[in-house]
């Protein structure tokens, strides 16, 4: 079963779920307004456009607003900076959880670039395949065996969650060398 460690910005995620659909409800009222079999017929086609582009992204992001940034299964950790799909990074090559800081790639209303907290996971050195990957630059990047994970696209990110973070990571590490409390082995 797979445990969520670490959740998408849903603050984010609402708040485009809510554009998106006030362009469906307009491109509805075009639509309505202008009916296609009318004349012009061209608003209604575009408000019929506008709609479906608004359920689409509506869904979209319905869907984005599930997926963890990080989750555990099966003794991996679950890593999704691409896409729907995660890197599967077994877990006893997971070292550390730490807060970093970076640029969160969105420009302040001066043009200044803004930074957020980072989660960064260290991967252990002996990982060579493990070292680099291609990510969406916005969600986080994976160099040189360290994960960064903007807090842009996250949950809020504070000292506490990388505790909670790292409780989880050692509760998984003494899982998998099978060390871990009888209590804590119930609950896996």
């Amino acid at each position: 079963m797979r445990e969520c460690w670490l959740r998408p910005n849903r603050r984010i995620l609402w708040l485009s779920v809510v554009v998106a659909a006030l362009v469906g409800v307009g491109g509805l009222l075009l639509a309505w307004l202008f009916p296609v079999t009318g004349e012009p017929a061209w608003p209604g086609w575009l408000g019929l456009a506008l709609a479906a582009a608004g359920l689409l992204a509506d869904v979209t992001f319905l869907y984005h607003m599930r997926l963890p940034r990080l989750a555990y299964e099966d003794g991996h950790l679950l890593v999704y900076l691409r896409s729907s799909t995660p890197d599967r990074v077994p877990i006893e090559l997971v070292e550390c959880v730490f807060l970093g800081q970076g640029p969160s790639l969105i420009r302040a209303s001066d043009g200044r670039e803004s930074e957020t907290a980072n989660v960064v996971i260290r991967l252990a050195e002996r990982a060579a395949e493990w070292r680099d990957r291609e990510t969406n630059p916005s969600l986080g990047e994976w160099r040189c065996g360290y994960v960064t994970i903007r807090g842009t696209w996250c949950e809020r990110i504070t000292p506490e969650l990388v505790k909670q973070l790292n409780e989880r990571l050692v509760a998984a590490h003494r899982r998998q060398r099978g060390t871990a409390p009888r209590a804590e082995r119930e609950r896996a």
